[in-house]
C-alpha cells in the first residue's frame, strides 16, 4: 500500500500531541530510580524497555550485552584544615574517581577558575601536588568545556585532586565521569556553588589546606542495550534514533536523559504501524553507560563497525526537551543543513540549525566513525546554565514539562517521517581523514587531547 505522507503526518500530530503514554513513561522510568549503570535500578529498566518493545510490536527485539567497568561510591569528606578548620558537607564522588589512602590526602589548594586551557596556562608550574578547583562553567559566548578536559589538565599538571564545584546556586553538588569506561587517575569530588564560594573566597585572602577522604569501589560486570526495529525497504538504510536510559546515581535522570528515552518509545509506538511500509528502516536503541563517558555507544560503534556503511543517520536524543522541540546540530556533516532548513520552511517551523559538535553525547561515536549525525536542540535551553539541574540531584520528574515533551514528540515524528522517505542520502559517511579534519575544523582536537579522548594518533 502506498504511503500517504500527507495522511500520515497529521496521524502523527494528533497521536503525538494526545499521547497518553509518553509522560506516563518518563515516570515510570523515574521511578525505578537513577538507573545507574551497573544497578538494580538499571537492571530492572531495561527489562522494561524490552517489554516495551515487544509490546509495541517492534521487530527483531534484542538486547545486546557488553561488560565494563562499574563504579560505585563510598564515603567522600572534603574539609578545610587551615587557615581554619570548616567541613564541606556538600563533597560528593565524581564518577570513576579513585579511593584516596585511608587517611586521605592533605595538599593546597589552588582555583583555576572556570578550568579553561588559557586559565591552565596561567597556572604553569604551579599545580604540581596541589589539589585543583574549577567551576562548571564555560566562558560566556565561547565553547563549552567539559568536566573531562578541566579533569585531564589538572592530571597532567600533576595536581593531588580534583574539585569540581557547580556555578548555580542551591547546595547542588555536581556528579559525572572523569575518564571514558576506566578509572580515574587522582581523587575528584563534586562540591555545591555554596561550599566552593567559600573556598574561593578563603584562597584569596590565605594559603587554604584541604583535606580530601574518599572511599569507591569498583567491579567488572554486564550491561546491555536495547534494541527494537521498524522494518523499511529489505536492503535499504538505517536510521538509528538513540536516547540513553542510564542516569547518574543520585538523581531520577528525568531531564538527562529519561525525557529523551520517552521520546524513543513514543516514536516506537508512532512508527510501529508503518512497518514495510518506509523505505528506510528505523532502528530504536536505548543505549546505556553513556555517563560513564560514552562507553555504551562507543561499544556499539565498534561491535557493529561491518554494517555502518548502511546506516545513512544517526539521531541523537539527550534532554533536549526544555522549551519544547528547537531544532538540530549538523556534527560537521554540511550536506544536511539545507535538507534540514528545507523540512523547517515546509513545516514553517523557526528552528536553530547549527554545525556544532557534541563531544559528550552518544552521537559522538558515530561521528567518530564517519557516520552522519544530529543531535536534537532545546529550545528553551540557556548555556549560561549548562546542565542546570543535570548531574545533580535535583535532576527529577517535575523539571520536565508535559507541554514541551508533548511539543518535542509532535516535531521529532514529523522530521523523522521526512528522514525515513526522503529520496536521495541524507549523508555521505566520512573517511578517518575527513573525520579527523572536521574535529580540526571546530577547533576540537585540544580539548580532546586533554581528556584522553583524542583517537588519531598512530601507533
Amino acid at each position: 500500500m502506498m504511503l500517504d505522507l500527507y495522511d500520515e503526518e497529521k496521524r502523527l500530530i494528533g497521536e503525538a500531541w494526545t499521547s497518553q503514554t509518553l509522560y506516563a513513561n518518563l515516570a515510570t522510568l523515574c521511578d525505578f530510580g537513577s538507573r545507574f549503570a551497573g544497578t538494580e535500578s538499571e537492571a530492572k529498566a531495561r527489562e522494561w524497555l524490552r517489554d516495551q518493545f515487544v509490546r509495541l510490536g517492534l521487530a527483531n527485539v534484542r538486547l545486546e550485552p557488553f561488560t565494563f567497568t562499574a563504579w560505585s561510591r563510598g564515603a567522600c569528606q572534603v574539609r578545610v584544615l587551615a587557615p581554619k578548620e570548616i567541613p564541606l558537607t556538600s563533597a560528593i564522588s565524581l564518577v570513576y574517581s579513585p579511593s584516596t589512602p585511608p587517611d586521605g590526602i592533605q595538599a593546597e589548594l589552588v582555583d583555576v577558575g572556570m578550568g579553561t586551557e588559557e586559565e591552565f596556562a596561567t597556572h604553569a608550574g604551579r599545580l604540581e601536588g596541589k589539589i585543583v578547583m574549577v567551576s562548571s562553567a564555560s566562558p560566556e559566548g565561547g565553547r563549552w568545556v567539559h568536566r573531562r578536559e578541566k579533569y585531564g589538565r589538572a592530571v597532567a599538571a600533576g595536581a593531588a585532586g580534583f574539585l569540581f564545584v557547580n556555578h548555580l546556586p542551591g547546595r547542588l553538588a555536581p556528579t559525572g565521569s572523569l575518564r571514558s569506561g576506566r578509572m580515574a587517575e587522582i581523587p575528584a569530588a563534586g562540591l555545591c556553588w555554596e561550599d566552593g564560594f567559600l573556598l574561593a573566597r578563603r584562597a584569596r585572602e590565605d594559603q587554604v589546606l584541604v583535606e580530601m577522604r574518599i572511599q569507591n569501589d569498583a567491579r567488572s560486570t554486564e550491561t546491555a542495550h536495547v534494541v527494537g526495529e521498524v522494518p523499511g525497504n529489505p536492503g535499504q538504510e538505517t536510521i538509528i534514533i538513540g536516547a540513553h536510559y542510564d542516569g547518574h546515581d543520585i538523581a531520577q535522570g528525568a531531564m538527562d536523559d529519561g525525557s529523551g528515552v520517552a521520546l524513543v518509545l513514543e516514536m516506537a509506538r508512532l512508527f510501529a504501524p508503518l512497518a514495510g511500509r518506509l523505505p528506510r528502516t528505523l532502528r530504536f536503541i536505548c543505549f546505556t553507560a553513556e555517563e560513564l563517558g560514552l562507553l555504551g555507544s562507543t561499544k556499539y560503534v565498534r561491535q557493529h563497525a561491518a554494517e555502518l556503511d548502511r546506516v545513512a543517520l544517526m539521531v541523537n536524543i539527550d534532554g533536549g526537551v526544555t522549551g519544547g522541540f528547537g531544532g538540530f546540530s549538523f556534527s560537521g556533516f554540511s550536506e544536511l543543513r539545507p535538507i534540514l532548513q528545507d523540512w523547517a520552511e515546509e513545516m514553517e517551523m523557526d528552528w536553530k540549525i547549527e554545525d556544532t559538535i557534541g563531544t559528550a553525547t552518544d552521537a559522538f561515536p558515530f561521528i567518530l566513525a564517519g557516520v552522519p549525525a544530529v543531535n536534537l536542540l532545546a529550545r528553551g535551553r540557556d548555556p549560561r546554565l549548562g546542565r542546570g539541574f543535570g548531574h545533580t540531584a535535583a535532576d527529577t520528574l517535575d523539571k520536565v514539562d508535559r507541554h514541551d515533551l508533548h511539543d518535542a514528540a509532535m516535531t521529532l515524528a514529523r522530521v523523522l517521517l521526512r528522514m525515513a522517505t526522503y529520496e536521495g542520502p541524507l549523508g555521505r559517511r566520512r573517511t578517518r581523514d575527513e573525520v579527523k579534519q572536521i574535529l580540526i575544523d571546530h577547533d576540537l582536537e585540544r580539548p580532546l587531547r586533554a581528556q584522553d579522548g583524542w583517537p588519531f594518533d598512530e601507533g
